[in-house]
């Protein structure tokens, strides 16, 4: 079985800011692709919209687990 380890990738930063990639805001991980500031998804695959606020970007590494 493979575990997904989350850590954090540089400082938090404004989600204007954020680079293309995973991010974490409260608890959620979403994602912002770099095809344009309205392709923000939260983790259900909707749309995100919220503006004007602080994320976490984030990157990820999977193990083998026994």
């Amino acid at each position: 079985m493979k575990e997904v380890i989350i850590y954090p990738l540089g400082w938090m930063c404004k989600i204007e800011e954020c680079p293309p990639g995973f991010f974490m805001y409260e608890e959620q991980l979403c994602f912002k692709s770099e095809y344009g500031q309205d392709n923000i998804f939260c983790s259900s695959g909707e749309y995100f919209i919220t503006r004007n606020i602080i994320v976490q970007p984030v990157s990820y590494e999977t193990r083998e687990q026994d």
